[in-house]
């Protein structure tokens, strides 16, 4: 099944297709020289207007957080034009729709909830333009005169852009979530002989940590926030915010996968209850014969349906192999590592 390829994508990716269109490039290439380089512009900008005598920590931290800004522009644009189509179309595997018309509903319904992300901007935008404000003493630390200075409003654009990017992230997070808890609402099969010895749930894990991956790049914004504190001070606000992420990036994972694997374990437990069932009154129908080809014909039928049985109680159902697990791992040790080294060694 194809998803809907109307020209509704999210605003990050018709503006990257702009260039992309034109471009003897890649996809990736074009976007890091073009969209991905505005805050890099606007960084240099910041400090060419401050000065280059900076602290080494913010000059770090800084290009972390544009660095930040320019990848999450290709993860975008890589979850709205090929992770999220390949998760619909490789989810008919486990609906019995010949048609899929319910799938694609949901396709239709998610597309558009992803692309629609100015409640998420405006919200997250002004709270990190606040962010910004409330943290002026910051800036003076930076050899920012006050609101006016040419400089200061070079940070403003950098921090609303870098805001717009990360709302959309905030909500492709929020879109993997909801969409497969609705196809989870589906009367969904399982394919105990699928290659993927997952019953055909694979794609739903895969679906769920790739979000989970592109999500957790957002750690590369945590240096900058430390920094932040360490001269502003509110350690404890930070380091719960800090915690509260990482557990965004796990929850974004385990919530939709462990929900699943509730429904698929439901959805199995009924088919293991029809066939033991059927298995009682092939019992009692070969108790009750006395033909001999009969007899035979319904130890074969009995033969079989246990061995269906027990091929069905022996698939797994948790959306979980061992390299879902590792990307799974190194997502949460990536926001980790900045905390030990904020902790230990700065």
């Amino acid at each position: 099944m194809e998803v809907d390829e109307r020209g509704d994508r999210v605003w990050v990716t018709r503006l990257s297709r702009v260039f992309v269109d034109r471009s003897p490039l890649g996809a990736v290439p074009t976007i890091l020289l073009t969209v991905g380089l505005v805050p890099f512009v606007l960084t240099a900008l910041f400090l060419g207007l401050t000065g280059l005598d900076v602290r080494p920590v913010f000059l770090g931290s800084q290009l972390l957080a544009a660095t930040l800004t320019a990848v999450g522009s290709v993860l975008v644009w890589r979850y709205d034009t090929v992770v999220f189509p390949t998760f619909i179309e490789r989810a008919t595997e486990v609906t019995p729709y010949d048609d899929n018309r319910e799938l694609r509903s949901i396709a239709t319904r998610y597309r558009d909830f992803f692309t629609d992300v100015r409640a998420t901007t405006a919200v997250w935008t002004g709270l990190v333009l606040l962010a910004v404000v409330v943290n002026d003493g910051y800036f003076a630390s930076l050899g920012v005169t006050g609101y006016t200075d040419p400089a200061y409003l070079a940070y403003l654009l950098f921090a609303a852009w870098t805001a717009a990017i990360t709302a959309v992230g905030i909500r492709m997070a929020f879109t993997t979530n909801l969409c497969i808890r609705e196809i989870g609402e589906l009367d969904f099969s399982i394919d105990p002989l699928h290659p993927d010895g997952l019953g055909g749930l694979s794609n739903i894990g895969y679906f769920a940590i790739r979000t989970t991956t592109l999500f957790s790049i957002g750690a590369l914004g945590l240096p900058l926030a430390f920094d932040v504190v360490r001269v502003g001070g509110g350690s404890g606000i930070v380091y719960l915010l800090v915690a509260s992420y990482i557990a965004m990036i796990v929850g974004s994972f385990v919530f939709p996968t462990v929900y699943i694997n509730r429904r698929a374990n439901e959805i199995k437990s009924e088919l293991l209850n029809e066939k033991r069932e059927h298995i009682h009154e092939l019992r009692a129908q070969l108790l009750a014969g006395d033909d001999p080809e009969e007899i035979e014909t319904l130890q074969m039928k009995l033969d079989e349906l246990r061995t269906q049985y027990e091929t069905y109680d022996r698939v797994s159902l948790y959306p979980m192999s061992l390299s879902i697990a590792s990307r799974l791992v190194s997502s949460v040790l990536l926001p980790l590592f900045f905390v030990v080294v904020e902790t230990y060694v700065i």
